[in-house]
């Protein structure tokens, strides 16, 4: 069986990277797999993990239809069986290069979907896939309430798990980078050191920091806050109000500035807990499930697709949404009696596990073409 995975938005460091590790994961498990997305430090690991790989551009109004057209001579030269469109707008893409195979000949459609669909033209796609893949139960949820899907498409839940050769309860930063974290980071005055990895905008909740960190000191806890997120692109404004009201409640100490890391895992995994602070629910946070396969501390709104993860790893780590003193509880008992972690990521947060319930999934597609033909 051959599978497209056509991603025109693919680049490293994604939830997009979905699309290649897939490829290869689908390739180890013996299925034939193209990828077409844009060039980028992705395709090197692609081609060595035998997976070919052919370029696309985003779409855009003016380059449509080329795409569609490019992308339906990769779909016949392959003889795909299934493709795999990762988004609304490459669905809609698909979509149109698929439209003139006569029905016996044309491939499953199946789009995956990593956050909340926008637009009504990329959206009306969606009606006509074959099936609409999420990858949190909360965004199927989302999706089946917002949209009148067909019964002929069926929706399933697959998270996009972790990779445990990389993310493990068993897991330590190389004594290099702690010698080297100690040199600049360590801050020996805190008895509790605090990570809140997230986008710098203000839906992810850092203005309760000033709160939580005078709550956390008035019980006679130190902590002191390491804020994992890009500066550059944050908005300027909102993040010089931010800086401003740190400094006014007397918290600025306590924070310091991370910017965007390469090394995020080493941070999670060395930190006391992780925080998230998110005011809406997300599709996904893969910042939180990396800190939970760590075996670390974790506390979060209960929402969205992180409340999911808390409920399978950590069910201790929930508070109520734009609770700041409950999360002052949580880690305040915690200091005291510290909550047992598990000691293996379990199922379906393995990547293995994405990759079996993929394959399950494109092997039924298969079957039930074949069936008709």
């Amino acid at each position: 069986m051959s599978i497209l995975h056509y991603s025109p938005g693919l680049r490293p460091g994604s939830i997009s990277q979905l699309a290649a590790d897939l490829a290869a994961g689908l390739q180890d498990a013996g299925f034939s797999n193209i990828v077409v997305s844009p060039s980028n430090e992705l395709v090197g690991p692609l081609t060595a993990a035998g997976v070919r790989h052919c370029s696309a551009q985003e779409v855009s109004i003016f380059s449509l239809w080329r795409e569609v057209k490019r992308l339906r001579r990769h779909i016949i030269r392959e003889q795909a069986s299934v493709v795999l469109a990762y988004g609304p707008a490459a669905a809609r893409t698909a979509l149109l290069a698929c439209r003139k195979f006569p029905m016996a000949e044309r491939p499953k459609l199946v789009t995956v979907l990593t956050g909340f669909p926008r637009g009504v033209l990329r959206t009306r796609a969606l009606r006509h896939c074959d099936v609409l893949v999420s990858i949190s139960k909360f965004l199927r949820s989302e999706v089946t309430k917002r949209f009148a899907l067909p019964s002929s498409c069926s929706i399933w839940s697959i998270p996009y798990g972790i990779h445990e050769v990389h993310c493990h309860p068993q897991y330590h930063p190389t004594p290099e980078w702690e010698e080297n974290w100690a040199r600049n980071y360590a801050r020996p005055d805190s008895e509790l050191t605090i990570c809140v990895p997230c986008p710098l905008s203000p839906i992810h909740g850092l203005e309760l920091l000033p709160s939580i960190i005078t709550g956390l000191r008035a019980q006679g806890i130190t902590p002191h806050v390491y804020i994992a997120g890009d500066t550059a692109t944050a908005d300027r404004r909102w993040l010089s109000s931010l800086r401003h009201q740190f400094e006014q409640e007397g918290v600025e100490s306590a924070i310091t500035w991370l910017g965007l890391r390469n090394d995020l895992r080493d941070i999670l995994s060395s930190c006391d807990l992780t925080l998230s602070l998110a005011l809406a629910p997300a599709s996904h946070d893969r910042a939180v499930l990396e800190a939970l396969a760590l075996g670390r501390l974790v506390i979060a709104f209960d929402h969205g697709a992180v409340g999911e993860m808390l409920d399978t790893f950590l069910p201790e780590g929930r508070v109520r949404p734009g609770d700041a003193a409950g999360i002052i509880d949580t880690i305040t008992q915690w200091v005291t009696l510290r909550p047992d972690t598990l000691t293996a990521v379990p199922y379906p947060y393995r990547f293995q596990d994405t990759v079996r319930s993929f394959s399950e999934l494109c092997t039924a597609l298969n079957a039930r073409t074949e069936a008709k033909a």
